[in-house]
């Protein structure tokens, strides 16, 4: 069984699980936090898995998927699809897959809309044009066509479970990015001072007393 597939079953049998506490009268939440899959090679690895139907994929490497109004579109009509809809009606959880989010532009209004979608807090109760939607009855799967999570804003990033920690370059935040720069410059600048304070003290010791 590769990465992935064990990911969905993982996140398949708690949900599940959540769901038969919550039939017994449990009050349980039943959220979606996607799982996040750096690497061209999970996309590869997903493509021939025949858990995700075509029709549940939003690829965000084509024009068409960068308008924040057609994305939404998109996952409204994957939540109102009738294949869908009977797979929840019989206890199961679709999975949504969102491949390709390193294309994604920094602070777009497309970006800003994932933030809810992705965000388990939000996406049971989302609201797109007027109709609530329910995420939490899906699983989400993110994928990126790169390894570096760098090139995610770091609010996006902060809605995911990177799953290949291992192997994807970690995220880099402004004090890892400019550390040494900064120390550097901290350097440079005491050192300045102390020559400023050495040389007017030497000045002051040389002025003839009036």
């Amino acid at each position: 069984m590769n990465v992935i597939s064990e990911q969905i079953n993982k996140t398949l049998a708690s949900k599940i699980e959540v769901k038969k506490k919550k039939t017994k009268g449990k009050e349980i939440e039943i959220f979606s936090w996607p799982s996040f899959f750096a690497g061209e090679e999970y996309n590869q690895e997903l493509v021939e898995n025949n858990q995700i139907s075509e029709d549940n994929v939003i690829d965000f490497s084509q024009g068409k998927n960068k308008e924040k109004e057609l994305v939404e579109n998109k996952i409204k009509e994957i939540v109102n699809s009738s294949a869908n809809k009977q797979l929840v009606g019989q206890g199961n959880f679709p999975i949504i897959w969102f491949k390709n989010i390193d294309k994604i532009v920094n602070k777009s209004p497309l970006q800003k809309s994932l933030l809810a979608i992705f965000d388990p807090s939000q996406n049971a109760t989302l609201s797109i044009k007027g109709a609530t939607i329910d995420l939490s009855q899906f699983v989400l799967i993110a994928t990126s066509s790169t390894q570096d999570t760098g090139q995610l804003s770091n609010p996006l990033f902060s809605r995911l479970d990177c799953i290949n920690v291992e192997t994807a370059k970690p995220k880099e935040f402004f004090w890892d990015k400019h550390f040494y720069s900064i120390a550097i410059a901290s350097v440079l600048t005491f050192l300045v001072l102390i020559l400023l304070l050495i040389y007017y003290s030497d000045r002051k010791k040389t002025e003839p007393e009036s």
